[in-house]
């Protein structure tokens, strides 16, 4: 098996980990590389592990984004929907992954198993509030299976394009992942992409600017129309959705932000085609910050307490 090859590889996560803290941004991209091999260093290793980390908002995402998976492949398969059996299942798993995360257990497959940021740190974290994140689960399951987005979608399963599938494509000279909940036709030539939110409301600017990625994707690698792409942002918290163009404005200024993006990435490289970062170079936020209350490296940054 050939060597994994650290690659720069642009995407909206990677873009916003950079703009939020440089320390972090270098622990998530290079100074957790290899942390996965059985002989890997310890920073590494340790780094790797945080890297893996979850939190209790950001699992409630996964979550759900899950059961719309499942529940979408269903419908494409032309198998039945049964609300109480999808909820039932995923609040089964989720108990799972909350015991195999508090036995410590995740740690020996970090990648594959779920490992919490309250446990990793032991934070004191109250049963009841476990209790309230299954419920939102659940609340939110059963809104997905309402919404009338996903009702729609069942009803039209043959122009179902694609669902969650990471799709590396070109941007420049820039290498871009990008993976879309669900990418459907829109049966006039046209394609509808539809973006599944599970927390706090986006900022208008913010969703502006995942969506453009996708209207790249949309209009360069499969050749749609660029003034036939629409965007529907569901959030199944807050039970809104609301409907945005991607034409060529949002596509273009996608473009710029990802030029913009990369330029500042490499311009912090030690050796820019070997994609070389020397830690010293990512600075890390100043004593203090109440970021780091929540960063996953806080321990390898030794501001744990």
């Amino acid at each position: 098996m050939a060597d994994l090859k650290n690659e720069l590889v642009w995407s909206h996560s990677r873009s916003r980990t950079f703009t939020g803290c440089a320390r972090a941004y270098w622990y998530t991209y290079y100074g957790s590389w290899g942390g996965w091999s059985a002989d890997a260093p310890e920073p590494a290793r340790a780094a790797y592990v945080q890297k893996k980390l979850t939190t209790r908002a950001m699992w409630i995402g996964t979550v759900v984004h899950g059961a719309a998976e499942e529940g979408i492949r269903r419908v494409v398969g032309r198998r039945p929907l049964d609300v109480e059996a999808a909820v039932n299942g995923v609040v089964s798993r989720a108990r799972s992954d909350i015991e195999g995360s508090r036995s410590g257990g995740w740690l020996q497959r970090p990648a594959k198993r779920t490992g919490f940021r309250e446990h990793y740190y032991a934070e004191p974290i109250e049963e009841t509030t476990w209790d309230a994140a299954l419920d939102e689960i659940q609340r939110q399951v059963r809104g997905l299976y309402e919404n009338r987005i996903f009702r729609r979608i069942g009803q039209v399963p043959e122009r179902v394009m694609e669902v969650e599938e990471l799709r590396r494509f070109r941007v420049g000279s820039t290498e871009v992942y990008a993976a879309l909940d669900v990418l459907m036709a829109d049966g006039s030539g046209g394609v509808v992409i539809i973006d599944w939110k599970t927390g706090e409301a986006h900022s208008e600017d913010e969703i502006a600017a995942q969506l453009g990625v996708y209207g790249i994707y949309a209009t360069q690698e499969l050749g749609v129309p660029t003034d036939r792409v629409k965007a529907m942002h569901v959030n199944l918290r807050h039970t809104t959705e609301t409907t945005h163009a991607v034409g060529p404005t949002e596509i273009e200024a996608a473009r710029v932000e990802i030029e913009h993006s990369v330029a500042t990435m490499r311009a912090k490289l030690r050796d820019i085609p070997g994609n070389i970062a020397e830690r010293e170079d990512y600075p890390m936020v100043p004593e203090g910050d109440p970021r780091c209350r929540y960063c996953s490296f806080r321990r390898s940054c030794a501001r744990e307490t």
